[in-house]
Order: C-alpha cells, then structure tokens, then sequence
C-alpha cells in the first residue's frame, strides 16, 4: 500500500492514507510535508474572513495597588499605600537594636522597621501596625493593649503587638492575641483601622497588663483627657462578670486619684482652678539702711558694703 496518494489534477488536496506496514509513521509524516501541494495548502496565508489589522493600539489598564490594609477596609488600604512603601526589614541585629535604641529606627514587629518621623499621628500609627502584619492580617483584628494606647499616645511602641479578636487566637510571630468579644462602643475607627477606645483600652491595661506598665499609661491617659476614674471604675462595674475585674478596681485606685480625694487634697485659687496647697508665706525681711538709726530693742545696724547709701 502507499503511504501517500498520488494527487488527481481534479483533487484540491492530497488524499492521506495510513502508512504501510512497516513504514515508520515519523517517515509517512515528512513524505506529506514533502509534498508540493499540501505544502501550499499550509502556507501561512490570512484566511479571506479575517478582520483586518487594527492599527490602534489597545486601551491601556490601569491596575490599582492594592494596600497592606485592604482587610480592614479600602479607605485603610489607600492611607496604607506611603507607609507600605517605606516599610524596612531588617534582621534582628546588636546595629539594628542599637539604631533602635537611638530613636533612628521604629520596630513594629521582629524584623519590620520604619522611620520614625511617619508615625507622628495616630491614623499613621494605626496603619503602620497593620501594614507590619501584611498578609497575617484578618479583617477581625482589632489593635488592643499597649499597641492601642501607643496609638492614641505616640511615644516608643510597645514589644509586642497586642491584639483582639473574636475568632479563634492564631499564632504570630511578636504578636500577643486575646479572644473577647467586643461591642460598638468598644471599637474606635482610625483612618479605617479599628482600634479600642481609650476607655475599653484603659481596663484592657488594668486587667491584663503588669501594673509597672499599666500605671503610666493611664496617667497619660489622663493627662491626655481621654480616661477619667469614675468613668472608668463605673466601666468596671459592668464589667463585673469578666476575669480580673476586681484586680482591676484595686490597680484604678492605685493608678488614678478619684476626683473626690483630689479636692479633698487641693484648694481653689482665685481662677477656679485646684492646685496643692501652698505653704504660708513668710514675712518679708526687711533690710536696714547702712548707717540709720531704728527704733526698738536694735540700737543701729549698719551695712557690711561701704560707699555711699543706697536704696534696698
């Protein structure tokens, strides 16, 4: 048998047949593309139906980048987007921790650094501890703690990131998660991230910080203006079900001196403001002029300068 048909005049194409027995199929392949006329029938023509070639080039797409923040919300993404950029990893290092220590660098997380003149407000230190967590962050994660009052503060972040969520606790590298469930008025929105109020962060420190740490955050936490005592203590009081609550009570006590005991420890100045009682004031001494004579038990008394008198 032929491995190929001969072409008829009156045929448009070449009729293949199976090969042979025997005749390697790779042979029968290379005999059909030796043909002249199938060669033809598979030239690289454009079919007739083809549309023709635009000239314009295509519609350009702009992608948008997508935020470290996008879990939290796009707002958060889009404030995001510079801090992300700027964001350094470094390893752990004695020059990275001595750079640390001189205020050169900020550390966020183990290895995650940033400048610190980017985080002067508290929507940039929100955001910056997101970015920090990258593709660890959960929608759910709320900034809780110490991480919190760094927020609502400034100063040097905390060692650990702190914060609290609903669902079950992962586990993170440099990150401190609790399981709590939280209300609408425990949840601030800051530059799209969440973040605890001051108050519901107040009783977070009380409750589960040590009290070296906790004291002087909420000092300034009050200085601030953002936490009062009876605010807090009657937060407290509903609270009373929750574990180290009673713990708490006894830290606020320690920590801030209700307003009550303030007053009984002040005294009103003529602005109407309370201020630490001031010592009675001692007469003035009166200096006598060198070379006059006084009346009473003094005889004179006389100036140790010499030259002429002088007014006191």
């Amino acid at each position: 048998m032929e491995t190929l048909a001969a072409a008829a005049p009156a045929l448009t194409a070449p009729v293949l047949t199976a090969p042979a027995l025997g005749v390697p199929v790779d042979a029968a392949l290379r005999d059909a593309v030796a043909d002249p006329v199938l060669r033809e029938l598979l030239a690289d023509e454009p079919a007739q139906d083809a549309p023709p070639p635009c000239d314009r080039p295509p519609p350009s797409v702009r992608l948008r980048p997508i935020g470290l923040c996008a879990a939290w919300s796009h707002h958060a993404a889009d404030l995001a987007l510079p801090l992300g950029a700027e964001l350094q990893r470094w390893e752990e290092t004695p020059t990275t921790a001595a750079m640390v220590a001189r205020g050169e660098i900020v550390r966020l997380l183990p290895g995650v650094f940033l400048p610190p003149d980017l985080l002067g407000t508290s929507v940039r230190r929100a955001l910056a501890l997101g970015c920090a967590l990258g593709e660890h962050l959960q929608s759910h994660h709320v900034i809780a703690g110490r991480s919190a009052a760094w927020v609502h503060l400034g100063g040097r972040p905390p060692a650990s990131l702190e914060l609290l969520s609903p669902a079950h606790r992962g586990i993170l590298a440099g990150v401190v998660q609790r399981h709590a469930r939280l209300g609408p008025g425990d949840i601030d929105t800051v530059g799209g991230a969440p973040v605890t109020t001051p108050r519901r962060t107040a009783s977070d420190l009380l409750r589960f910080s040590p009290e070296a740490i906790a004291r002087p955050l909420l000092r300034r936490l009050e200085r601030a203006g953002l936490v009062e005592h009876e605010e807090l203590r009657a937060h407290l009081h509903r609270l009373h079900r929750h574990p180290g609550v009673q713990e708490a009570r006894e830290r606020l006590d320690r920590a801030l001196t209700p307003l009550a005991a303030r007053s009984d420890t002040a005294q009103q100045d003529g602005t109407g403001r309370c201020g630490p009682r001031r010592a009675p004031e001692q007469p003035p001494t009166v200096r006598p002029l060198a070379g006059v004579r006084l009346e009473g038990p003094l005889i004179t008394a006389r100036s140790e300068r010499t030259g002429p008198l002088s007014s006191p």
